[in-house]
């Protein structure tokens, strides 16, 4: 059986939140009724400092919940599927390839490489998602835009994490979970 700290469990609330918090901040529509926004620069960082279980459930329930208190309830049950599997990858390959004393050099290239797993599988999620919705032709549309915010929550999450290993965080989380 799986067990978690009351520490992780709170964290992964709090990172739940940020998820919520920073998707519902801003949002741009796209072309297929969804919106670009920053909450993936969240779910990135959950899946990196709660690990891949942890964060995968809490970026999966903030993006979910998201959708669900800004209309988008039709996304709901494939964004939590979609952003779960997005940041369990994201926290699984990052942690493959960086240990808590890895090299910055180390630790970007965990990053750059877990962030294009991630978003690869977000795009193509919601590609798949979209093409049962709406056809191929029109779910197509989105691409570009997924990839934008792909791209873009990686470019937020970068300095975010990078600052939070400064601090030694990640220590932090995993010497007293």
């Amino acid at each position: 059986m799986w067990k978690m700290s009351i520490k992780k469990l709170v964290l992964s609330g709090l990172m739940a939140a940020l998820v919520l918090v920073g998707t519902m901040l801003i949002q741009i529509p796209t072309p297929m009724k969804g919106y670009i926004h920053i909450g993936d620069s969240m779910v990135y960082l959950s899946g990196i400092l709660l690990g891949p279980i942890a964060g995968s459930f809490a970026a999966a329930v903030g993006s979910m919940l998201a959708d669900l208190f800004l209309g988008y309830g039709v996304y709901a049950p494939a964004t939590f599927v979609i952003k779960g599997l997005d940041a369990l990858v994201v926290g699984f390959i990052y942690h493959k390839i960086v240990s808590e004393q890895g090299s910055l050099v180390r630790k970007l290239i965990g990053f750059v490489v877990s962030v294009a797993l991630g978003g690869a599988i977000m795009v193509g999620g919601y590609l798949i998602y979209e093409t049962m919705l709406y056809g191929f032709a029109a779910a197509v549309l989105n691409v570009l835009a997924n990839m934008t915010q792909a791209i873009g929550g990686g470019i937020l999450a970068a300095p975010l994490l990078l600052s939070l290993d400064k601090i030694k965080i990640f220590h932090d989380l995993y010497s007293h979970n």
